[in-house]
């Protein structure tokens, strides 16, 4: 299974054992994205983790002018779209293959259903989705405040 490369080399799956990427491997399914095409975009329904195999992806956010701005790059090894398997709920950013792009993608529907079968796996990736977000949280921590001011009226 190629999956468990492309899983192995993704921080989601560090401290998995081989066995724990063999079980996500099963319900991975690569992708050939073309350069150009959106993989997903914004406001989309999340449905999807994607694990960058190889290629670029651009990560944008329409601005209030209706311009995309660019918010990053996604090199091999990257992955995005890690909330939609917690949660759901709509894309908050788009993201287009810059180059031509192998993906892995988990579905939330997959997901859950290897919840029943392997609850401690998922929750161990869970974990690790949850610890990403935080990082990142915490990096934008000085952009946030002043929102989160503004919403509290102060």
């Amino acid at each position: 299974m190629a999956e468990i490369q492309t899983l192995k080399a993704c921080s989601l799956f560090r401290g998995f054992t081989d066995p724990g990427l063999i079980t996500f491997a099963k319900i991975a399914r690569e992708r050939t994205i073309p350069k150009g095409t959106p993989i997903f975009v914004e406001n989309m329904v999340a449905e999807s983790l994607f694990l960058l195999k190889s290629g670029v992806v651009q990560l944008n956010l329409r601005q209030a002018d209706g311009q995309e701005r660019v918010l990053d790059k996604l090199l091999p090894g990257d992955s995005f779209g890690e909330l939609s398997l917690l949660v759901g709920g709509h894309r908050m950013v788009s993201a287009m293959a810059e180059t031509d792009c192998e993906t892995v993608e988990i579905t939330r529907r997959d997901f859950a259903a290897l919840q029943k079968q392997k609850p401690q796996a998922c929750i161990k990736l869970m974990l690790n989705i949850i610890n990403r977000f935080n990082t990142r949280l915490t990096a934008a921590k000085d952009h946030l405040k002043p929102l989160l001011l503004a919403q509290l009226g102060g």
